[in-house]
């Protein structure tokens, strides 16, 4: 078990890490928190073991689970390796349409989410094509196929090879799958 000056140690590493991620100073987590700017000094430093009730008010600051402060990054972190081929299949469902896909990649923490997919669509079963709207951005290579991609009121021809990346606030989705099918890997990534 580890000694109490290394736990100190290691919350004080992560909520270093936390507040900077987050783009903010010793003085900006200090007024979130209601605590002074020199016991953040302290902890991020490992000099003071901070009692659960100031933890909670940190994690609360920072938008976080008190668990997060007891996770340092350089010792843990989720990593998926996906071979060729491979991927968890899944299946997206919305009114008037359906398709499968090979789920790549999916991380969420305290900077925020990111998924990656390998989608395929037929156009004979693609019935009424989705349209997406949310916080963040998408990232778009075009395996195989020709579509025409809409974002905002711009409309992108995709063919094989091409990429498509946008602020994901716009209005997007296929318009129009042009090619018997269409095959691409699509990257999302959000805001917590």
């Amino acid at each position: 078990m580890a000694g109490s000056s290394e736990v100190e140690a290691e919350v004080g590493r992560a909520l270093h890490r936390l507040r900077q991620e987050r783009g903010m100073t010793v003085s900006d987590l200090a007024a979130r928190a209601n605590l002074s700017t020199a016991m953040i000094s302290r902890i991020e430093n490992g000099n003071v073991s901070p009692s659960l009730s100031t933890l909670h008010s940190l994690s609360e600051a920072l938008s976080v689970s008190i668990m997060a402060l007891f996770s340092n990054s350089e010792n843990s972190a989720d990593i998926h390796h996906v071979r060729s081929g491979g991927g968890l299949p899944a299946r997206r469902v919305t009114p008037g349409h359906a398709h499968d896909y090979l789920l790549l990649g999916k991380h969420f923490g305290p900077g925020g989410r990111f998924q990656s997919a390998r989608i395929r669509i037929r156009r004979a079963g693609a019935g009424t094509l989705p349209r997406y709207q949310h916080e963040g951005h998408v990232f778009i290579y075009m395996i195989s196929g020709e579509a025409t991609y809409t974002c905002g009121t711009e409309s992108f021809t995709m063919q094989s090879g091409d990429t498509l990346s946008f602020d994901a606030k716009l209005p997007h989705g296929f318009g129009e799958i042009a090619s018997d099918a269409i095959e691409f890997i699509t990257v999302s990534a959000r805001p917590d």
